[in-house]
């Protein structure tokens, strides 16, 4: 065989390789929050349904921009989640203005299968 076929090989092989390792980290990005480690995919008994949820942790972003805050969380028992790093949407009539990174807060989560939205926002005590 001579070395512009061996050459061809090898390319085509390198390109499979990394289509391959490309489609396998998109799924990754995509995976569902109940495949995260720590979590059961379940809000409560039923995953389906709309779930309320309050938590404490610690504001680490606010983008008043986009009406999303980042929250250092605690674990969150009632809806099965560890202690995480996560950005949420608030709901309009939570005022973002307020709420500055660094500081210690109580807030409450609506929403089921792994997608919530932020509801009110407190300083915690």
């Amino acid at each position: 065989m001579s070395n512009l076929g061996r050459s061809n090989r090898k390319g085509a092989l390198a390109a499979t390789v990394a289509a391959l390792l490309l489609a396998g980290g998109v799924q990754a990005q995509a995976a569902p929050m109940g495949d995260m480690p720590g979590t059961s995919g379940k809000a409560g008994a039923e995953s389906g349904k709309q779930q309320t949820a309050s938590a404490t942790g610690t504001v680490a972003a606010v983008s008043a921009s986009q009406h999303k805050v980042t929250f250092d969380h605690e674990p969150i028992p009632a809806i099965n989640w560890p202690a995480m790093h996560m950005e949420f949407p608030a709901i309009s009539s939570v005022d973002l203005s307020k709420v500055k990174p660094g500081e210690k807060v109580k807030f409450t989560l609506s929403g089921s299968k792994g997608s919530y939205t932020v509801q009110s926002i407190t300083p915690a005590p």
